[in-house]
C-alpha cells in the first residue's frame, strides 16, 4: 500500500510540477520562436531589435521571478524526495539558461559586435545558440571565465538580469531549505 501511495505521490507531483511550470515554458519557447521567424525578415538597422530583445529579457525575467516566488514554493512543500528536489530546481534553471541564451544568440544575430569571443563567421544559429548556452551556464554560475564577454549596453544589460535570477534563484532555495521534506 505503502508503496503505491508513493507511485501517485510521484505521478501527481510531476503533473503539479510541469502544470506549474507550463507560463514560463511556453513563453520561452513563444518568444524564441518569434526571434527566430522574425530574424530573417527585419531590417536590422532600421528596427529597434535590440530595445524588443531587452524588454523581453525583462519580460521573461519578472514571468520566472513571478513563477518561482509563487509556485516553487507549494512544489518545495510537496517534495518528497531528492529526485523531485532536482527536478524543480533543475527545470527553473534550465528555463532560464535556455531563455538567456537565445536573447545573446539574437542580440549576436543583430549586432556581431554585441561580444566578445564568438566569431561571426559562423552561419548556423544552432551553432551560435550552443555557445550562448555555454555563456549562460558560466554567467548564471556566476564563474564568468571571461573567454566571451558582452560589449554592447544591451548584452550588459541582458547579462545582469541573469545574474540577478540566479542570485535570487539561490537565495530563495536557501531560504525555503527547512521547508523540504524529504522521505528516503
Amino acid at each position: 500500500m505503502s508503496e503505491r501511495l508513493n507511485k501517485i505521490q510521484e505521478k501527481s507531483f510531476y503533473k503539479l510540477l510541469f502544470g506549474r511550470t507550463a507560463l514560463p515554458i511556453f513563453t520561452i519557447i513563444g518568444i524564441a520562436l518569434f526571434y527566430i521567424v522574425l530574424m530573417p525578415f527585419i531590417d536590422h538597422s532600421s528596427f529597434p531589435f535590440h530595445i524588443i530583445i531587452a524588454t523581453a529579457a525583462l519580460v521573461k525575467t519578472i514571468i520566472i521571478t513571478m513563477a518561482i516566488l509563487k509556485q516553487l514554493p507549494k512544489l518545495i512543500k510537496i517534495c518528497y524526495s531528492v529526485q523531485q528536489l532536482l527536478w524543480a530546481f533543475g527545470l527553473i534553471l534550465f528555463i532560464s539558461i535556455l531563455s538567456y541564451a537565445t536573447d545573446y544568440t539574437c542580440l549576436f544575430l543583430f549586432n556581431d559586435m554585441a561580444f566578445e569571443g564568438i566569431s561571426a563567421h559562423t552561419n548556423s544559429y544552432i551553432f551560435r545558440l550552443y555557445h550562448f548556452f555555454y555563456f549562460s551556464v558560466v554567467t548564471f554560475s556566476n564563474v564568468g571565465y571571461g573567454d566571451i564577454t558582452p560589449v554592447s549596453e544591451v548584452a550588459k544589460f541582458v547579462v545582469m538580469l541573469e545574474i540577478f535570477l540566479s542570485f535570487f534563484l539561490v537565495v530563495f532555495a536557501l531560504a525555503n531549505i527547512k521547508k523540504i521534506h524529504i522521505n528516503e
